[in-house]
């Protein structure tokens, strides 16, 4: 949503589709809509973005949408948020604004940044097959209010989330199993 590295697309595209088992395209890009962004705080509001993702026609027949933007998000509760997903739903966003964000604002190394995103994609995936946030430490469904603690969780399901997913992927026909597979 808006202009986004095509590099970052492509990175994400294969571990995400190896981590949950399905197939994922690269749509075209969409622009962002100005009515989601907030002038005060010079951020755009991530619950309208979902809004904007469900109303597009041209993403209708796919069961998940990923929406990946490059600009900072929030929701009024938070100064900012990483991503946002609905709870078993059709739609998640995650922003590459913060994950860029190294110590001292330096930029992150290139290898952590795109950890990040991959870790936020399944996080925010995650969401979208119904797995709520998790108390195990270190599971990928972890609340993460800051990127000390996205950097320190594990980049897999804990054995409790994985159960819920695959009971998830069995009761809603989806048909491949779940590989364990590490990213």
């Amino acid at each position: 949503m808006g202009p986004v590295d095509p590099e970052i697309l492509q990175h994400l595209r294969q571990p995400i589709a190896d981590f949950l088992s399905l197939t994922v395209r690269i749509l075209p890009p969409k622009p962002l809509p100005a009515q989601v962004y907030h002038v005060a705080r010079d951020q755009h509001h991530s619950t309208q973005l979902l809004e904007y993702l469900l109303a597009v026609d041209d993403y209708q027949d796919f069961s998940r949408i990923l929406g990946i933007t490059a600009v900072d998000l929030y929701i009024p509760i938070f100064t900012f948020v990483f991503g946002e997903a609905q709870l078993d739903g059709k739609a998640a966003i995650i922003s590459t604004f913060r994950p860029r964000q190294g110590p001292a604002g330096t930029s992150a190394p290139h290898s952590i940044f795109m950890t990040r995103l991959i870790k936020l994609s399944l996080h925010e995936l995650g969401h979208t097959f119904g797995l709520p946030h998790c108390r195990q430490d270190g599971c990928l469904m972890g609340f993460d209010s800051n990127l000390e603690k996205l950097d320190q969780k594990n980049p897999k399901y804990c054995e409790y989330c994985r159960i819920m997913l695959d009971d998830y992927y069995t009761r809603n026909g989806f048909d491949q199993p779940l590989q364990r597979v590490k990213v």
